[in-house]
Parts: C-alpha cells; structure tokens; sequence
C-alpha cells in the first residue's frame, strides 16, 4: 500500500470508499532512467499514468525509423497508456520514453478501467484526457506539414524555453532532430542560419535564446 498517492487525482473527492480503497491498495510507482522506453505498442497496455517526478515524451515513428514527438508530460500530467480507450475508432500507435529520470504513478489498466466504468466522473476524465492527448497529436501533425523547419524549430525552442523557466537549453541537435522530426544535419544547417541572425547563440551541448521577440515573430 502507498498512502497518500491518490489523493492528488482531479476525480479523487468523487470516489466511493470502495473505489478510493481499491485504487489505494493497487496502485503502484514506477521508476526511469532518462532514455528507457516506457510504453510502446508491443508491450502491450500499462494504464493511466501520472509524472510524479521527471519528464516523459510521447513519440510517433516512420517507416525510415524518424521520431516526430507529439507530447510532452512533466511533473503532475496525466496520460493514458493503453491498447484501447473509450473512444476505441480514434487510435494511433505511439511510443512513450522518458526524457528525463522519472517517477510515475500508475493505475494499472484493468483497475482504471473497472472504477471508470462504474464511476461517471473517472469516465469524463479519461474522455477529457484522450481529447486532450488527440489534440496534441493534431497540432503536432500540423507543424509538421504547414511550418517550415526553422518555424518548428523556433517554437520547439520557445517551449522547452517556456517549459524550464529558462533562455538557455541544455539540448543536443540529435535530441532536438528527434523531437521536431527532422535530421540532425538539417537542424545543424538551421541552427547556424539563427545563429547568424543573432536569434541564438549556440554551445556545446547547449543553446541560449537570445532574441525570443524576434522568434515568436518567426510563428
């Protein structure tokens, strides 16, 4: 049993005592090294998860093996990471890792399920949660085909920029290929292009944001 866990849910104050009981006595805590793939299709459905602690990204994948992130989740997001949902028509296959060392909670999927479809509450949740996660996916996808790279890029700057409360990133060009879907020579080329442009100045392993207005009128 791991007391106290469940009460940071949205739903918890709307819970029966058996629900809260049996949540309580299953739950359980997992824990990731940065790079350790978390979830993916193949392994089959884990179940709706919180970030405790950490960073994790959620990932589409070509043919050719390119990674495009769709999401990221931080310390107190939810997701869900099954094989199935309630809105089972709406499906895409993703792969899920951390980013960070992490700590999750999870509500295994069997478990989630049997409160969800008891409790109306836990069922608007998840709905608000896959709508939530689908809308990621959509914007993701439409960067992708109506931005061009540099436009990408800059956003995907100004977020992480946004996300850590800080102008200077400690990022490599694979990492950030990866999560904007692109090759790590066609960052490298873009990257210099803003370099030149004094919209940031480049380090080893990192990049610092020099100029954010002028970024922000990159979009």
């Amino acid at each position: 049993m791991i007391p106290n866990k469940i009460e940071g849910l949205p739903f918890f104050s709307n819970l029966t005592k058996e629900e809260k009981d049996l949540l309580q006595n299953n739950i359980k805590i997992l824990e990731f090294q940065e790079g350790d793939l978390i979830y993916s299709p193949a392994k089959g459905s884990l179940g709706m998860v919180q970030v405790l602690k950490g960073a994790v990204r959620a990932y589409l994948i070509s043919e050719e093996g390119k990674k495009a992130t769709i999401f990221r989740l931080h310390e107190g997001e939810f997701c869900m990471l099954t094989m199935s949902c309630a809105m089972s028509q709406i499906t895409f296959d993703v792969e899920v890792e951390a980013c960070e060392d992490c700590r999750l909670l999870l509500l295994p999927t069997e478990l989630f399920s049997s409160v969800e479809q008891e409790n109306i509450y836990v069922k608007n949740f998840s709905l608000e949660l896959m709508m939530e996660r689908m809308s990621s996916l959509v914007e993701a996808v439409q960067q992708m085909m109506f931005l061009n790279l540099e436009q990408r890029l800059a956003s995907y700057l100004l977020d992480e920029s946004s996300q850590r409360k800080n102008d200077t990133l400690y990022l490599t060009q694979e990492q950030i290929a990866e999560n904007i879907g692109s090759a790590r020579e066609a960052v490298s080329r873009t990257l210099k292009r803003m370099k030149e442009k004094k919209l940031i100045s480049v380090g080893r392993g990192c990049i610092h944001l020099l100029d954010k207005k002028e970024l922000y009128a990159l979009l």
